[in-house]
């Protein structure tokens, strides 16, 4: 059974604002391994995507919890969210799948720095005094709190990173801009910005769980002892939600941008009607907030790929998709994603691992096959694929999904093996 949440909150999507339900689970017993806090400690974390929205795709799908309860079971942090129009995301799902690729990247970067910041305590003999319940309750730590960087003065061997996904979301998963993209991506931001609302989020949620880790580790009499009503204890979670910009500088949603775009038109006619003069500029600025505040050193994670049911649209579908890019000098994101990110070399480079069973009806069994032999058998491939006997696409038929999550347990227990034997600058 997947446990509470550890955090239950919001960001907005890079592609026009819209907000994005998002949640992070840690293992349970994650500030009682030996070797979280050790040195040579790897920081591992895993994203799955969920399916179509339209068909009741969200992050509570029954396979996405399945996969990601196989995954936390190994160590690693989790994350999931909702595309737009899914739960209780804003918005619509497209026609076209591009802002879902957006939606995807905006998490992805949201859950990278997460990562990034997170600042385990190193384990050390029981103290002579313990702290109080009332101690561990925490408070929203707003824009204006700096934080401390003392923890961040030696940079962290590479993050493992799992990106995922089920059905569509497995199909957005291939189309995303390599790691090293997204990471470039958010790099400087703009005041107010999506971009600066989710590094803000990813940075108070990592200070907030860094902060009780810190006072667990000191509470602890030389064995395991959880908190009632802290981070740690698998009942509570904490939800966050609303903007971390200061007021007044954060950009409003595309939704919204239409209601203040008429009253401005209004406004303006006005303005010209009166014979006052209009002078605006626009102003870039990298947020306050975020000034001085970037962690550990973030270098590119070694990354994975986990496809779940993975669809095989017709071409034309694809073309429908991602048809028409932008080839001036400020084509978007997601343009410049699909026009320099072949799906071919990517899954074939990085280390891939394709799960699908031989009664799926969205795509044929034999076209799902001959697509994964091809990849597999391509030159120096790191692409895996496992076919189920009897499984659908939904994994319902008796004893199939078991066989799925002990695929994915076994896939995951490699990654920690090859983690181990890599050098850490070795990238996926």
């Amino acid at each position: 059974m997947l446990p509470t949440p550890t955090f239950n909150f919001t960001i907005p999507s890079i592609h026009d604002d819209i907000t994005l339900q998002c949640r992070i689970y840690h293992p349970l017993r994650f500030l009682h391994n030996g070797a979280v806090g050790q040195p040579g400690w790897r920081k591992k974390g895993a994203i799955i995507a969920h399916p179509y929205a339209p068909l009741g795709g969200c992050y509570d799908d029954p396979v996405v919890r399945a996969a990601a309860i196989e995954i936390l079971k190994k160590g690693f942090v989790v994350g999931t969210f909702n595309f737009r129009g899914a739960g209780d995301s804003k918005g619509r799902t497209s026609w076209t799948a591009r802002p879902e690729l957006s939606d995807y990247i905006s998490f992805a970067r949201c859950f990278i720095d997460y990562l990034n910041h997170l600042d385990p305590p190193t384990p050390f003999p029981a103290l002579e005094h313990s702290r109080s319940q009332s101690d561990t309750t925490l408070s929203p730590i707003q824009s204006s709190v700096n934080v401390p960087t003392d923890r961040f003065d030696a940079p962290n061997s590479s993050m493992v990173l799992i990106l995922g996904g089920y059905s569509y979301g497995s199909m957005i998963c291939t189309h995303l801009p390599t790691t090293e993209t997204i990471v470039q991506r958010f790099a400087s931001v703009a005041k107010g910005s999506a971009e600066a609302e989710i590094r803000l989020r990813s940075l108070h949620l990592s200070t907030q769980w860094n902060k009780e880790a810190r006072l667990m580790n000191e509470t602890r009499r030389g064995r395991s002892l959880r908190i009632p009503g802290s981070l740690q204890d698998p009942s509570r979670s904490i939800s966050m939600g609303g903007d971390e910009s200061e007021p007044g500088t954060r950009r409003p949603s595309r939704e919204s941008k239409r209601s203040l775009d008429h009253i401005r038109r209004s406004m303006d006619r006005s303005k010209k009607r009166l014979g006052i003069g209009n002078h605006s500029s626009t102003e870039i600025i990298m947020s306050p907030s975020l000034e001085g505040r970037t962690g550990p050193e973030l270098t590119t994670p070694t990354t994975y790929y986990l496809l779940i049911s993975p669809l095989l649209p017709p071409v034309s579908m694809f073309a429908t998709m991602f048809s028409k890019l932008k080839r001036h000098q400020r084509a978007s994101l997601e343009d410049s994603a699909v026009a320099n990110t072949h799906v071919k070399d990517k899954l074939t480079s990085c280390a891939t691992f394709a799960i699908y069973g031989d009664k799926d009806f969205f795509t044929s069994p034999k076209k799902l096959r001959k697509w994964a032999e091809h990849l597999a058998g391509a030159a120096e491939s790191r692409f895996r694929f496992r076919e189920i006997g009897g499984a659908g696409h939904f994994w319902h038929e008796p004893g199939v999904e078991g066989q799925m999550r002990s695929a994915i347990r076994d896939w995951t227990q490699d990654i920690l093996e090859c983690s181990r034997s890599c050098p850490p600058d070795v990238k996926s």
